[in-house]
Parts: structure tokens; C-alpha cells; sequence
């Protein structure tokens, strides 16, 4: 049915048409917003690949990343990502002392207030600064972005810890902790034919 043939739909048209002539630049700037929305890319998209692009919840976590995340998804891999993203992904993973899977895994790089924060390079679609908390980085390259959620460590674990299993998100709390890192890979193989098949592909 015709939503302008239905009386309801009529009157909400209405009320749109009345709120956007009594605030048209603010309502300009929400119809920008929503544009730019729809084709935001998740660190997870990969170019010429579908999925992470456009699909955030209210915090701004990526939809697509959270599917997987319920899934279980754990993987410290650098060819999860685009190959434009893998130095910024790797040199973070080379800042963490990975050790076994049940072991803290201390950040390596730069701190601030007297080692109790960390501080770590990853541009974000949805923060301003690029700057993050190696345990943010830590848990969006590993098992999902999840935008403006907080992450913090399990009890009793390390302050500079990145290891994915002793991240947790508290809005996530009802989803399962992965039982086990699947991979741990910070290597792209040969990165100048990957560069090349990349620019190949665009």
C-alpha cells in the first residue's frame, strides 16, 4: 500500500515536511550524516568484498563485526584486512608480547600516567583522534570493531594486557569468550606481489 493513500502516512509526511522547513540546516546536516553513514567502511572491509560498510548500531560498532563475534570469531591474522590497513595492523601487533594463549600479553608501546594507560595507533572511522587504547586495538583487530564500546580487562589480568581472550566489552557480556585464539599470523607472504594483485583489482 501507498504510504501517502494511508491518513497516518499522510500526517507523518507531513510532520517531516513541517520539521525540515522549520530546521532545514540542521535537517540538511542529519540527510548528510545519513548519507556518509551508509557508505562508512568497518576496518573489517576488505575493497571489492561485501559486508562492513554502512551497517553500525547506536554505539557505532560494526553489525557485521558483531555477527561474527557471536560466532566466536578470535584470530590475531593480518590478512583479515585490506592490504592498505596491513601496516597500521601489523606494526600494532609488533608493540604486543604475545605469549601463550592463557598468559597476559603486554603492550610494548607508547604509555601515559605512569604506565597505567596505553596509548596506540589506529585510525578509527568514528573517532576523531587516532589514537586508542591498546586494548581497543587489541580487540577490534582481533575479533571485531565495535566503535564507541568500552573494552576492559578480565579480573585480576594486567593493565597493559592486549590478550583477546582477557578483553571483554560489558554491553557483550551475554556473548561467550572464544575459547581459543585461531591464528596468530602477522604476516601478509609476499607483500609487493600482494600490493601489486591489489592494485590490479582497483
Amino acid at each position: 500500500m501507498n504510504p501517502m493513500n494511508d491518513p497516518l502516512g499522510q500526517i507523518l509526511h507531513q510532520n517531516i515536511e513541517n520539521v525540515r522547513s522549520a530546521f532545514p540546516e540542521k535537517s540538511q546536516q542529519m540527510t548528510q550524516d545519513l548519507i556518509e553513514h551508509s557508505t562508512t567502511e568497518c576496518l573489517w572491509h576488505k575493497k571489492n568484498f561485501p559486508g562492513h560498510v554502512g551497517n553500525f548500531g547506536l554505539m557505532n560498532e560494526c553489525l557485521d563485526c558483531l555477527e561474527e563475534i557471536k560466532k566466536g570469531r578470535c584470530a590475531v591474522d593480518v590478512k583479515n584486512f585490506a592490504f592498505d590497513t596491513y601496516w597500521v595492523v601489523k606494526k600494532f601487533w609488533d608493540k604486543v608480547d604475545i605469549k601463550g594463549q592463557d598468559e597476559c600479553w603486554p603492550w610494548l608501546g607508547a604509555t601515559k600516567k605512569k604506565d597505567t594507560e596505553t596509548a596506540a595507533y589506529m585510525p578509527s572511522p568514528f573517532h576523531s583522534g587516532r589514537i586508542q587504547s591498546a586494548a581497543r586495538v587489541a580487540f577490534w583487530t582481533s575479533r571485531g570493531y565495535v566503535g564507541r564500546l568500552r573494552v576492559f580487562h578480565q579480573p585480576g589480568c594486567n593493565i597493559l594486557c592486549c590478550n583477546p581472550l582477557h578483553l571483554r566489552i560489558r554491553e557483550l557480556e551475554s556473548i561467550p569468550t572464544p575459547s581459543e585464539i585461531s591464528v596468530v599470523n602477522l604476516s601478509y607472504g609476499n607483500i609487493f606481489n600482494n600490493a601489486r594483485a591489489a592494485h590490479l583489482k582497483n
